[in-house]
């Protein structure tokens, strides 16, 4: 009987320094820690998650906004390319029309008398 009291003074003595152990980390703000730390876990967890999709979702933003920008200074480049290019291919069309109409008039003797306009050489 003896035995049976002193194991049940242990016991006491260890729930006595279980209650005051809970009672010194906050009683039971203590006990709903451990019941539901792995539920907090996967809330904190999903909070990290939910602050770097936004952040990925800023960057992808950004990154959208510099191409849409990159891909219209680009086609300006490209108009500004093209109406160049007209504009040359205008002025060799020219330049060989003018050449043309010199050949009628151009003679490839040197000293022609036949060529008109006359110039001496």
């Amino acid at each position: 009987m003896n035995y049976i009291k002193s194991k049940a003074m242990e016991v006491t003595v260890i729930l006595e320094v279980v209650a005051a152990v809970l009672g010194a980390l906050g009683g039971w703000e203590a006990i709903k820690y451990l019941i539901n730390r792995k539920t907090n876990a996967r809330k904190e967890e999903a909070e990290a998650d939910g602050a770097e999709f936004g952040i990925l979702r800023e960057t992808v933003e950004f990154l959208q906004t510099q191409l849409k920008e990159k891909e219209e200074r680009f086609a300006n480049q490209t108009d500004r390319l093209r109406k160049l290019q007209d504009d040359y291919f205008e002025l060799l069309k020219k330049n060989a029309a003018t050449e043309l109409e010199l050949q009628r008039f151009r003679c490839v003797r040197p000293k022609c008398a036949q060529r008109e306009p006359q110039n001496g050489y």
